[in-house]
């Protein structure tokens, strides 16, 4: 939420031409992160429907020493559910379902008599956790899920809902898994197929598909996602680390998730959405209405809503937002409808880029505003993550010392360092845990 306040200051500037000095500048911007180890991954940017900026950073195989480019497949997260949304709006403009509908209509085991597919668009249903689901069923976590097995776990358990439906909104994966479901049985098509034939081959998403853990090993120039791991201080794969076995498991889950894609295919899709290639006016009007604030718990209210797959963002103008999470990867796609401005940023780099990643749209809108570059200071839990395993205590010490004492370029997170901390006492490593607690203790 952090993250798209200040991405208000960026896509809510003025109108003007994009010179080749502001490329040049965000080209400055990006490369010099890459440098720092604070963005690896692809960044797009466009105007009035055209691409005036679109460049990689860093490797798509860290083993093999292989580049990111343009054509580059990103396992874009969360992203995937602005696709579910549109076949959602499609079937609806077809009249073959309404939103206001009870999802029981579609879904006859479903039990949630109340639930609409209106307020599993805007996550009000008050579902409980996909993953959830598959633990009190005890899954095999060697084995992938498909929306079958949560659904099947879903009318079995019957779990309470954790609101009442349309009270509030909360994000549910669950529910996108449950939209999925009910394109499939309206379109009576494999829902895969359905976002080929219907989205992605309609919007010219040429290397756009949805794909499990084990099938996207058949495809070339993939992104591997990687994530600066505690343990060994290095950066690792994130699909083989223990700790992130959900990914693994819910890899097969479509409607939520699992829909790998580029930089030029997002544009072309976003393209396709101002073009009314995928839905007519009347029914993007609707995707993009506010409705119930979209409060996150720990976050500030920034008076945001939830709309039909994106965050409405609560600016002077039309401005909607869609990212993704999930350990190895970081999408965002952020579109000013009213200006025709649009960024996208692909990265499959996890810890160090999450911890970075609310400081770029505030340097991309130095250089709209001031026309100059200002690099993101470095993250004090990230540089010590990458050294603290191998370093003497001396070493660290030092490092602590530079941190300290260059504010200028260093930023100290506190939640980001407890976190190294509890790593390094899981390790039985308290020596160096007590070191930066007691480095970073509030004097």
């Amino acid at each position: 939420m952090r993250t798209i306040k200040l991405l208000i200051l960026f896509v809510s500037i003025s109108s003007n031409c994009f010179s080749q000095n502001k490329s040049e500048l965000l080209d400055s911007l990006f490369s010099t992160m890459s440098q720092r180890g604070q963005f690896y991954g692809n960044a797009l940017i466009a105007e009035h429907n055209e691409v005036t900026f679109s460049k990689s950073y860093g490797y798509s195989d860290r083993t093999t020493e292989e580049f990111l480019n343009e054509e580059t497949l990103f396992n874009v997260g969360s992203v995937s559910k602005a696709f579910t949304a549109i076949a959602i709006l499609q079937l609806a403009e077809k009249e073959k379902l309404k939103l206001s509908d009870k999802v029981s209509k579609y879904l006859p085991r479903f039990p949630y008599a109340e639930i609409t597919i209106h307020q599993l668009l805007i996550h009000a249903g008050g579902l409980t956790s996909d993953y959830d689901l598959l633990n009190n069923s005890n899954w095999d976590n060697s084995k992938i899920a498909v929306n079958k097995d949560v659904m099947s776990a879903l009318f079995e358990q019957k779990p309470a809902l954790q609101f009442t439906a349309g009270d509030r909104s909360e994000y549910s994966n669950l529910g996108y898994i449950i939209l999925a479901e009910i394109v499939k049985q309206v379109s009576e098509s494999d829902f895969k197929e359905y976002l080929l034939r219907n989205i992605f081959e309609p919007a010219g998403m040429t290397r756009t598909y949805i794909y499990n853990a084990e099938e996207i090993k058949q495809i070339e120039n993939v992104a591997k996602g990687y994530v600066l791991y505690p343990f060994t201080g290095k950066y690792e794969e994130a699909i083989k680390i223990p700790e992130f076995v959900s990914n693994y498991v819910t890899s097969g889950f479509q409607g939520d998730g699992n829909v790998y894609s580029t930089t030029i295919d997002l544009f072309n899709f976003f393209k396709a959405l101002s073009n009314n290639t995928l839905i007519n006016a009347h029914s993007q009007n609707i995707t993009f209405q506010k409705h119930i604030p979209a409060r996150m718990e720990g976050t500030p209210d920034f008076g945001n809503s939830y709309g039909y797959g994106w965050t409405i963002i609560n600016a002077p103008m039309q401005v909607v937002q869609r990212g993704g999470e999930l350990a190895g990867y970081i999408s965002n796609t952020v579109w000013n409808i009213t200006e025709e401005r649009l960024i996208i940023y692909l990265s499959n780099d996890y810890l160090s880029f999450t911890s970075y990643q609310n400081q770029i749209p505030m340097s991309i809108a130095g250089i709209f505003y001031q026309n100059k570059v200002q690099i993101p200071k470095m993250t004090a839990s990230v540089e010590l993550t990458k050294m603290v395993i191998k370093s003497s205590k001396e070493t660290l010490t030092e490092k602590i010392k530079e941190i300290k004492n260059n504010s200028d370029l260093y930023q100290i997170d506190l939640q980001g360092l407890k976190f190294l901390v509890m790593k390094l006492e899981q390790m039985g490593n308290k020596e160096k845990a007590d070191l930066i607690v007691n480095s970073f203790k509030p004097e």
